[in-house]
Formats: C-alpha cells, sequence, structure tokens
C-alpha cells in the first residue's frame, strides 16, 4: 500500500524546488505531494487556509499538512527566525530544516528549539530526504500521544486526589460536628457561671421581693461588698430607692425586655458613683427574674469632662488667636472661621461656612492660580504642610496681604481630611518693606553719588596736586577722605545686604572649581596680607562647587580681610577647603586676639563689633560678617565661629555641592582655568 504525505516546501529558489520534487518522485513506496511556497508569509497563508478548511468541514484541528520542509533563506525572513516563527504557530506541524547553510552552531540551535532535523542542501537522496520525512511524522506523533497520556494521567491524579480530599475533609467536618456538640453540651453548663466570673460589671438578680439572689466578682469589685455580705438583702443597699421602685414596676411582656438608666451607685464606704445600669425581666415558668447590669462610669466621665475642658480651651484659642484660624473639610469648602478671621476680612462666619473660596470674591484675580496649586498639593496628600503668601479681598473691597500656614490631616489611606490655616495679615509688613525699598533706592541715588563726588574732590585735595598743602591742613584732608572713604564703605554695605537679604540680587550660579575660587580670592587679598606682614596658607582638596563665584569671592574675602586685621604681624593665617558628603567645608583660621564668648552669638548680626573701639578707629563698618552670613545662607549654607580669646579664631562655613553629578560636569569660565 502506497502512503501519501502532504508536504509543505518553503523554498524560495525554483530550481531547488524543482530538485526536491525529483528526488521525492524517486521513492516508490511513499507518494510525496509537494505545496511549494517562495515566501515564509505565503506559507503561513496556506497553512491558515489550511486549517481553516479543515476545521469547517470535520471539526479537527490538526493541519492539512503532515510535514513542512522549511529552508532558513527566504526573502520576507532569515536564520532561526522563520523556523521560531512558524512553529510557534503551528506546533503541532513537524518541521524539517532544509538549508544551504552547513552550519553546526546553527544546526544545533534549531534542533534545540524543536526542529525535527537539519538537512544540507546537495548532502540529501530520496531515501535520506524521505527518512528524515517519516522520522519527524512518527516523532511528533509520538510526542503527540505522550503528551496525550500524560495529560490523561495527570487528569486521573487529580480526580483521585479531589475524591481523596473530599472524603477527608466529610470526615473533618463530622468530627467537628461531634466536637462542637460535645463543647456546646459543656458551654451550656458552664456559661452561666464564667460570665459572672469573667465579667467585670457588676450582674445583680433579685426577686420579687427585691432581694439580692445574685452578686458576681464584677460587683464584689465595684460595690466593696462580698457576695455572701449581699445576697438576701435588699437591692436598695446599693441602689437609689426610686430605682430599685421602677425595676421592681417594670411591666414585662411576653418577650424578655431591657431597659438602660443613669443612677448612683452606693459603696460599702459611703462614698456614690455615677453608674449605668441596665435592666431586664424575664419569667421561666413560674419563676420570675430581674436582673441588673451595672457598669462604673466614673473614668469614662471624667475622660468626658476632661475632653469637654480640652475642646473649650482649643475652641477658645481658636477664636481668640492673633492669627486668624480657618478649618477646611474634604471638598475644601470653609468648616471653620474664627474671630479673627472676621476681624480680618469682614465676612461673619455665617456668611462664609459651607463655601469654596470660588464662590465669593476672595482671592485676587492674580494670585487665584498660585493660591489653587498650594492648595492642590494638600488635598492630593503631596504636600501636608506649606506656607504661602497671598492677596485677598476683605468685604469692604480692600486688599490685604496674608501669609498662610497650612497643614492637612490626612486618614489611613492618605487621603486628606481637613485643612487648617493660620493667617497672618502683612499688609502693614509689607508697606514697611516698600518704605525701606524706597529709602535704600533714596540712598542708593541720592547719597551714594554725592559721596563719590566728595570723595573723590577730597582725594585729589589731598593729594597735593592742586595747591601744595600746610601739614595741619593736609592731615585735616587726609581725615576728611578716611571718613568719606568709611561713610562711602557703609551705604555699600548696606545696600549690599539689604538687597541680598531681600531678594534683589539673585545669585548667578554654576559650577567652579574650588581651587579657583580660593585663587581669585587669595589674588585680591593678597596686598592686604603683604602690607600687614601676614602670611597666607591656601589648601583645597579639590572638586567643584555649585556657587555664583562673585559673591562668594566676596565673603571668602571679608572673612580674610578680618583675619588679617586682627592677626599679629609675622603670623599666619589658614584658607583651607576639605570635601564632606556631599558638601564642602571652608575655614579661615589665624592665631589673633579670638573673640571673647559673650560676642560669639552676636558677631555676624549687623553692626557687631568684638570691641567698641574697632569701629571708632575707622576699622570696618560691622556689616562684612552679616553680608558673608547672608551670602552663604542664599547659597543653602552655614557659617559659625569657633574662638578661644588670645589664640585665635577658626570661621567655617560649608556649602552644598550640588548638583549631584557636579564632579562630571565641565566647569564653567568661574573656574579660571
Amino acid at each position: 500500500m502506497i502512503t501519501v504525505l502532504n508536504i509543505l516546501l518553503i523554498e524560495d529558489n525554483p530550481g531547488d524546488t524543482r530538485l526536491l520534487q525529483e528526488i521525492l518522485r524517486e521513492v516508490t513506496t511513499t507518494r510525496c505531494q509537494i505545496v511549494p511556497v517562495m515566501t515564509l508569509a505565503a506559507a503561513i497563508a496556506k497553512l491558515s487556509a489550511s486549517e481553516a478548511e479543515i476545521i469547517g468541514t470535520s471539526g479537527d484541528p490538526c493541519s492539512h499538512f503532515d510535514a513542512i520542509l522549511l529552508d532558513l533563506s527566504l526573502p520576507d525572513s532569515q536564520g532561526l527566525a522563520s523556523f521560531i516563527d512558524l512553529h510557534d504557530r503551528y506546533p503541532h506541524i513537524p518541521i524539517v530544516v532544509l538549508t544551504g547553510l552547513d552550519d553546526q552552531n546553527l544546526a544545533i540551535s534549531a534542533m534545540q528549539q524543536g526542529a525535527q532535523d537539519y538537512l544540507i542542501k546537495g548532502q540529501v537522496d530520496s531515501n535520506l530526504l524521505l527518512r528524515s520525512i517519516r522520522y519527524a511524522i512518527e516523532r511528533e506523533r509520538t510526542d503527540t500521544e505522550l503528551r496525550l497520556a500524560k495529560i490523561e494521567l495527570e487528569q486521573h491524579a487529580l480526580e483521585r486526589d479531589r475524591d481523596l480530599q473530599q472524603t477527608k475533609n466529610r470526615l473533618q467536618l463530622e468530627l467537628i460536628e461531634r466536637q462542637k456538640a460535645e463543647i456546646a453540651l459543656h458551654i451550656s453548663r458552664s456559661r452561666f457561671a464564667s460570665i459572672l466570673e469573667i465579667a467585670s460589671d457588676a450582674i445583680i438578680a433579685i426577686d420579687c421581693d427585691r432581694q439580692i439572689t445574685l452578686f458576681n466578682q464584677g460587683a464584689e469589685q465595684i460595690f466593696g461588698y462580698s457576695a455572701q455580705d449581699a445576697i438576701g438583702r435588699s437591692l436598695t443597699l446599693l441602689l437609689p430607692q426610686e430605682f430599685v421602685d421602677l425595676v421592681s414596676t417594670f411591666v414585662p411582656n411576653s418577650q424578655p425586655q431591657s431597659v438602660r438608666y443613669q443612677v448612683i451607685g452606693i459603696r460599702k464606704d459611703g462614698s456614690k458613683f455615677p453608674a449605668e445600669a441596665s435592666t431586664s425581666y424575664l419569667e421561666l415558668g413560674q419563676e420570675k427574674v430581674y436582673t441588673t447590669i451595672l457598669r462604673d462610669v466614673t473614668a469614662r466621665q471624667q475622660i468626658e469632662n476632661e475632653l469637654r475642658d480640652a475642646l473649650q480651651k482649643l475652641d477658645f484659642h481658636f477664636e481668640n488667636s492673633p492669627l486668624a484660624a480657618i478649618e477646611w473639610d474634604r471638598e475644601f469648602r470653609i468648616s471653620r472661621w474664627s474671630a479673627t478671621a472676621e476681624k480680618i476680612f469682614g465676612w461673619s462666619s455665617a456668611q462664609v461656612v459651607g463655601k469654596h473660596p470660588d464662590e465669593w470674591k476672595f482671592v485676587v484675580s492674580e494670585d487665584a492660580e498660585r493660591v489653587a496649586a498650594v492648595m492642590d498639593r494638600l488635598i492630593s496628600g503631596t504636600e501636608v504642610s506649606n506656607v504661602s503668601s497671598n492677596r485677598h479681598y476683605c468685604q469692604d473691597g480692600t486688599i490685604v496681604n496674608c501669609e498662610w500656614y497650612n497643614s492637612a490631616q490626612l486618614d489611613p489611606s492618605g487621603r486628606m481630611q481637613s485643612i487648617f490655616s493660620l493667617v497672618l495679615d502683612v499688609t502693614n509688613r509689607h508697606q514697611m518693606e516698600r518704605i525701606k525699598d524706597e529709602f535704600i533706592s533714596v540712598v542708593s541715588h541720592e547719597l551714594r553719588t554725592p559721596l563719590t563726588s566728595i570723595y573723590g574732590a577730597l582725594k585729589l585735595l589731598a593729594s597735593g596736586l592742586l595747591d601744595p598743602q600746610p601739614q595741619k591742613q593736609k592731615r585735616l584732608l587726609t581725615i576728611a577722605v578716611d571718613n568719606t572713604d568709611r561713610l562711602m564703605r557703609l551705604v555699600n554695605d548696606i545696600l549690599d545686604i539689604e538687597r541680598i537679604e531681600s531678594g534683589t540680587v539673585q545669585m548667578v550660579k554654576s559650577v567652579c572649581k574650588v581651587s579657583a575660587l580660593m585663587a581669585k580670592t587669595v589674588d585680591e587679598i593678597e596686598p592686604l596680607a603683604e602690607a600687614a606682614g601676614i602670611h597666607l596658607s591656601v589648601s583645597d582638596a579639590g572638586g567643584q562647587i555649585w556657587v555664583d563665584p562673585d559673591r562668594m569671592i566676596q565673603a571668602f574675602t571679608n572673612l580674610l580681610s578680618n583675619a588679617i586685621k586682627f592677626s599679629p604681624r609675622a603670623s599666619t593665617i589658614w584658607f583651607t577647603a576639605t570635601k564632606r558628603s556631599g558638601q564642602m567645608l571652608f575655614q579661615v583660621r589665624d592665631r589673633g586676639r579670638g573673640i571673647p564668648a559673650d560676642k560669639l552669638g552676636i558677631i555676624f548680626e549687623r553692626f557687631q563689633q568684638v570691641d567698641g573701639s574697632d569701629a571708632r578707629n575707622g576699622e570696618g563698618t560691622g556689616l562684612g560678617l552679616a553680608i558673608c552670613r547672608s551670602i552663604i545662607q542664599q547659597h543653602g549654607g552655614q557659617i559659625w565661629v569657633e574662638s578661644v580669646l588670645g589664640e585665635g579664631s577658626t570661621f567655617s562655613c560649608i556649602l552644598p555641592r550640588s548638583p549631584s553629578a557636579q564632579d562630571s560636569l565641565p566647569p564653567t569660565p568661574c573656574s579660571n582655568t
């Protein structure tokens, strides 16, 4: 009997296709029906059409083709990608790779990926090719049968395990039910006694004659009587007569009843305490049972009173705080509006509670977008607190400047529950700052300009170029020049520190080499050091720093000039830089007269001198260290001083070395390279 095999040949070389057809025609025992295609796409289309045809006619999902002969060099696909794509789509069809690539590694990879065989064109005859195809088909059938057998075996194992588990569960349930029945019987006998022993509340039962028949340990602890002392005595021993009468006149229905009362209990020592009592009535056959469960609420009332006092104090502070207090709910609507808020803005609490800021003319329109962004960060939980400065309309139409100190309360899921805001009216402060700015402007334009002219004229006269002066007149001119120079330095220092602290002077930061900054500083201060007979020792740890170079040189120059001013001749001043974690530490150390301990805390304040005579002698304005502190703080750093009187001082400042990757950044021209 001749076997018929349907083979899909994927080969783009027509000559190779004809040769393979001729080779397979030589086989007499098997008839091979070859369907040739030239691209991978055409093969996929042919396979899909064949599979759809079979499913539509017989419902069998198997492909019409028994095997596939695949060339790895196709117009639309190359190498193993062709095989992997085809094998992933049709894993049930055996694939024999028939290619001209004699590559052992490629052959091994193809077989590892699932190819049934790897044949080289030109090295196969009809018997070898047919044997390879038959072997591929048989192995695929064997693998399929093994997979099906394995699946069937696993299903049988699962069914057996399920049956065993069901039997085990049924037995466990039966055992549990039996144990429950035994436990329930035991509990039914001991429940009442257990409740009495465990309960911290007083449980008291009385009969129709109002005599105590039951008195548990909780009652003993609360009232101070033992059960032996209480049982058989009237309930009025423990509770007021009116409550006892109320219990005994309780009108029962067919179901057990319970009523709760607030009463005053009486202890054995005669002291009274607030209590909460619950009374129930039950008829059991001919027996009538009145039971009272009583709880001492002294501690609870004390907590409630303390909580009430705390809330009253909170309300008092809320309403009487010098800052306006405003509370916002989850929808950012006002829930509380203090008396100070009414005073600042003019609207009463009744007018604004329940409103969103957009619902009335409150925020100045130019600030609305910024205010919304600040509040959105609180509402979303991005921030839990922040500070903002805004302008607001009052009820009479005037505008006030306010500082808002906001904090958000979040629930366990991180969602905002409420926002609490403290508002400070800074309108007067803004006016004063505007006046101060105007004054600085006047000083800058109306005072510094004539001072410069006067200084120039006096210096020219003092030089003797215009007219030789007698010694006495020359001395007076020198004094005038020195004082004018000091006055100009004072004006310039005042302008400098005001501009820096107000933010008028922007720090133009760049990546600079530490060594270059220190070298420039030393170049500027060297003449002063030489004139004073001072030696400067400079050392740095290298690296770069993110600063405004001009301002940092100004700060370092101030520190070094101070050290020179107060150091003895022939002494040394050390100017160093040391790397720390993400920071750079700069230090100026001298062997001068030192700073008294009582001056260390104020030395960086304006117009502060170690010795009042320093200012009188014209040695400084008292603003140099204040300017240094402002510059360092504008860079996000800190400055401090350590000193021993008579031994010298060390001024230290630490600055962040951000951005984080600055060591790898190219230095800017400030590096002096």
